[in-house]
């Protein structure tokens, strides 16, 4: 399937030669105009189409390239950022139960071709992007080290700490990071044999799963939800050891970047850290079976533990 920039210079190669240049200008910017993609996408495509009809000579006179210039484009995907600007800088009310529905994520399953229950594919993303911080496209394709037992390194990052290399970067997970690492795993087959590309088909899946527990959550909200549990939940001082400020959670270049972040979302209701980080691999059938007891999950007697570890992890 060809691109957009190929079907752009497809359509361009299709004018007549006799026509003038303005006549040409206006019916290549009517086309990209008119093509099924994003207002930030025909902008770009209207930059690429000017490079490419200067660097082969398409018009007599280049000046002619302002006729492409697209004004009420541009001033819609003006507008568009400002609201898009003025929106994340509203602090958003977070309530605990709402957390706990964003953890409760790694439960929400469906049944595959094969009969089997397994976790919804973006219900996973999101669920991996609340407990880690880390933007979707850090998530995408990535492999991670266990440091520790909540501590990851990661081989890639969008950015860096200042002063530092990618491999200095590190994750201070809100999980353990065996169990971080196992969904990961999960979601990178999941993502292999479903044949997904990333782009806006991640974002989508993403934002929809979000939006049926608060509307106003979004992927890059979850990150800063990672930091407002950390600093109101978890009460992470950068003046106890070990320091982790804002910056470091976030594998930010200076804290001037993470103001962004301090203070967006504000956690409400009581604050308790509801995240369950018992080992049940050390436990004993006996004692996996009281837990499960207690929290109401059935279970039948002859249950081996590795499907009683199941049914507590999800």
């Amino acid at each position: 399937m060809a691109t957009l920039i190929e079907r752009v210079i497809e359509y361009i190669n299709t004018l007549s030669k006799k026509s003038t240049d303005k006549v040409k200008a206006e019916k290549i910017k009517d086309f990209i105009l008119n093509l099924d993609c994003a207002d930030n996408t025909k902008s770009s495509l209207i930059t690429k189409t000017k490079h490419y009809i200067t660097n082969n000579n398409i018009f007599n006179n280049n000046h002619n390239l302002n006729i492409l210039n697209a004004t009420e484009l541009y001033d819609k995907i003006i507008e568009t950022n400002k609201k898009y600007r003025m929106e994340h800088k509203k602090v958003i009310d977070v309530d605990m139960n709402i957390i706990n529905k964003i953890l409760n994520l790694k439960c929400d399953k469906v049944m595959n071709n094969k009969g089997e229950y397994e976790i919804k594919l973006y219900s996973l993303y999101c669920y991996l992007l609340f407990t880690s911080g880390l933007r979707q496209n850090e998530i995408w394709d990535n492999q991670f080290t266990i440091i520790d037992k909540y501590t990851i390194k990661p081989n890639r990052l969008s950015k860096i700490i200042a002063d530092t290399t990618s491999t200095d970067a590190v994750i201070n997970l809100l999980i353990p990071s065996t169990e971080w690492i196992n969904y990961f795993n999960i979601l990178q087959n999941r993502i292999k044999n479903k044949g997904i590309k990333y782009g806006s088909t991640i974002f989508t899946g993403v934002t929809k799963t979000l939006e049926k527990i608060q509307p106003e959550l979004s992927g890059h909200s979850l990150r800063k939800l990672y930091v407002a549990y950390h600093k109101q939940v978890l009460n992470t001082d950068p003046d106890k050891l070990p320091s982790v400020s804002t910056a470091r959670l976030l594998n930010h270049q200076s804290e001037k970047s993470s103001t962004y972040y301090t203070g967006a979302i504000k956690i409400t209701g009581e604050l308790k850290d509801i995240i369950d980080r018992t080992d049940y691999s050390k436990y004993t059938i006996t004692k996996l079976k009281d837990v499960l007891k207690s929290k109401n999950i059935p279970f039948k007697s002859n249950t081996k533990k590795a499907e009683l570890l199941k049914l507590l992890t999800c």
